[in-house]
């Protein structure tokens, strides 16, 4: 979706520790809840670096777009 606003809060979960309430799927062992947090984790990096992208692409096409108006304004 285009929603560069979407974007930014995805962006912001790279910034942020993924911690699970202690009572999290208290009826897995330890270890497959560790699994679990990892993989989630690995997601959300994933879709956090491409929030990322594609606020960097976005910005670099409305800069884009910015300067060849007021260019086409100029001349």
């Amino acid at each position: 979706a285009v929603f560069p606003l979407f974007w930014a809060a995805g962006a912001m979960i790279l910034l942020s520790p993924l911690s699970a309430p202690a009572d999290w799927e208290a009826g897995k062992p330890a270890q497959e809840r560790e699994e679990l947090i990892a993989s989630m984790r690995r997601t959300e990096v994933k879709w956090g670096r491409r929030c990322v992208l594609a606020l960097v692409v976005f910005s670099l096409v409305v800069v884009a777009l910015v300067l060849a108006v007021l260019l086409a304004l100029r001349t």
